[in-house]
């Protein structure tokens, strides 16, 4: 009848259990499978995310401790710490002093305060070994802290480090104080000076890179007009700006923002969607003012300037190339 159940007897119940029991008995074995899958796949995965990086100019830094820069930038768990970076942080912080102690207390190379190095290190914070990686892994909590505020994560990152996360949250970015600003300043130009190159093996799939490619092509023959956004018209940097957009990576305006955004790439073969550095008619070698892509079989393209325009070349022909970077790399 409508509205009457029928409750089971002893055999429905058993039966009903052993199905119950069985679901769960395999749901447990898939569960476990998955976790010894992740268990195992992960260090790949963490590798693939952000690559090895290393430093490219380590004058200046202190021998014994560029390995260990280089070793903690990389293990920190988040791309906006990388070796160049955490250097200059160290550099400006104690200029690699160990034993440096500031007037308000602040203590060791990296300058931890010690109610900071109280949560956030361990070991001895007068010992290198101990307070570089503890840096490290301060400033990826601190990028974790203020993700949320408009910006660069990066900047955001060194001054919520300087005047804590607080003041950053407060401002909804870099705060107004002269030591501040002068701080994040200081370190992303040493930051330069020093590089950050890739291994050899963070690459990226050709798959992962093709519409950044399709979109350059697409570019063949407009015009060059310095200052030019598109879609219509470009300049060198604006075009692998929107190229990149395409698969939403957002990289900086300018050809020294788009060099120091990296990561950079020394010592290997250019792959498709690297971008190619030259000092230009405006530039110099560090601060290059032309920009294009290597898009593969030895080819170039860049909106060249105003006589030629958006143009495909031969990557014999970049003689002066001074840089060359691997944006899709460090944005896993």
């Amino acid at each position: 009848m409508v509205g009457t159940s029928r409750r089971p007897g002893r055999g429905g119940r058993w039966l009903l259990w052993l199905g119950v029991g069985g679901f769960v008995t395999v749901g447990g074995v898939f569960l476990l499978i998955s976790i010894l899958i992740l268990l195992i796949a992960a260090p790949f995965l963490e590798e693939q995310r952000t690559g090895s990086r290393a430093i490219v100019n380590s004058e200046g830094i202190p021998t014994e401790y560029v390995q260990l820069i280089t070793d903690a930038a990389n293990a920190a768990g988040c791309t906006e710490v990388t070796p160049a970076v955490l250097a200059a942080q160290l550099r400006q912080e104690s200029g690699f002093n160990p034993q440096a102690r500031s007037p308000v207390g602040a203590m060791g190379i990296a300058q931890f305060m010690p109610g900071t190095w109280a949560a956030h290190g361990t070991g001895d914070v007068w010992n290198p070994v101990d307070a570089i990686p503890a840096a490290a892994r301060y400033d990826c909590a601190v990028v974790a802290s203020v993700k949320n505020v408009p910006g660069s994560t990066q900047e955001n990152m060194l001054a919520a480090y300087n005047a804590g996360p607080g003041a950053v949250l407060a401002y909804a970015g870099v705060p107004p104080y002269p030591e501040t600003r002068n701080y994040v300043r200081t370190i992303l130009a040493q930051a330069q000076v020093y590089g950050d190159a890739l291994d050899t093996g963070a690459e990226v799939s050709v798959e992962a890179v093709q519409p950044v490619l399709d979109f350059m092509w697409s570019q063949i023959g407009k015009p060059y007009v310095w200052g030019a956004t598109g879609p219509n018209a470009w300049d060198c940097s604006s075009l692998v700006q929107a190229a990149y957009r395409t698969i939403g990576i957002s990289i900086p305006r300018v050809t020294t923002d788009q060099l120091a955004f990296g990561p950079r790439v020394a010592g290997v073969e250019p792959q498709p969607g690297d971008l190619l550095f030259i000092p230009g008619s405006d530039g110099t070698a560090l601060a290059p003012g032309h920009v294009g892509m290597y898009v593969g079989n030895g080819q170039v393209i860049a909106a060249k300037g105003a006589r030629w325009g958006v143009v495909l070349s031969e990557l014999s022909d970049w003689t002066t190339v001074v840089a060359v970077t691997r944006p899709l790399a460090g944005s896993f």
